[in-house]
């Protein structure tokens, strides 16, 4: 009997280890959940720039930009000026072509720790990991529709930019401005990343028969380096 179902896109949510538990069985859901994630990333993107006039969106650019000197300013309003129309769709391209990437780096990591830091080496291919991976980005997914909602019932077309990460810990905690050293770094720890992370440990858990406290080590070592790595540049 196949244990196919697309009941997998929710039940990665609400009961992982059941989908992990099926992974191989439900390739197709998450081929589907990862085209989700583009299109509904693509689009949103397209709906969020296409609804802000040019001068708002290039007064938040420079704003964003922190501080810069007379003639950088009038470079990068200028260079600005001329992309204003095209952000959304600039944008959406970027969403279609940055998340797959970012799934294919991920599947490689995966794959690796599989292969060497395993209990019990699960029998996969790269395809394998690569469904494994898609399934550890589907907070993604919820992020980006949350962020629909807030500019769908927002008043006004013209938002900050800054509302694309509202799930940052920047947003939620810290609250550094533009221009601040670390602004750039809290605004990239997102709270649906930590989400990934705990999903990505049930995965390691149930595939490769790790200890849970050694499955989110794995899982979280990435981002731990990278933000680590970045915040220690930066102070």
């Amino acid at each position: 009997m196949s244990n196919s179902t697309p009941m997998s896109l929710v039940n990665v949510f609400v009961e992982p280890k059941s989908v992990f538990d099926n992974l191989k069985e439900n390739k197709k859901w998450a081929v589907l959940g990862l085209l989700l994630i583009i299109a509904v990333t693509s689009v949103s993107s397209m709906m969020f720039f296409g609804g802000m006039s040019p001068e708002w969106l290039i007064e938040q650019q420079l704003m964003a930009a922190g501080d810069m000197s007379t003639s950088e300013r009038e470079a990068a309003k200028q260079g600005m000026e001329m992309m204003a129309d095209y952000m959304g769709i600039m944008a959406a391209v970027s969403s279609a072509v940055m998340l797959p990437a970012i799934t294919f780096i991920f599947t490689v990591y995966y794959l690796v720790i599989g292969s060497s830091a395993a209990n019990t080496k699960p029998d996969f291919k790269f395809g394998d990991w690569f469904v494994f991976t898609i399934w550890t980005q589907m907070p993604g997914l919820v992020n980006t529709l949350g962020f629909c909602a807030l500019f769908f019932t927002a008043a006004s077309g013209d938002l900050p930019l800054s509302l694309i990460n509202y799930a940052s810990l920047n947003q939620l905690v810290l609250g550094y401005l533009p221009g601040d050293a670390l602004y750039q770094w809290a605004e990239s720890i997102n709270l649906f990343s930590l989400w990934s992370i705990v999903i990505a440990a049930i995965g390691f858990n149930r595939c490769c028969k790790m200890p849970m406290v050694k499955a989110f080590i794995f899982s979280a070592l990435p981002l731990v380096v990278i933000f680590l790595g970045w915040f220690v540049l930066f102070t």
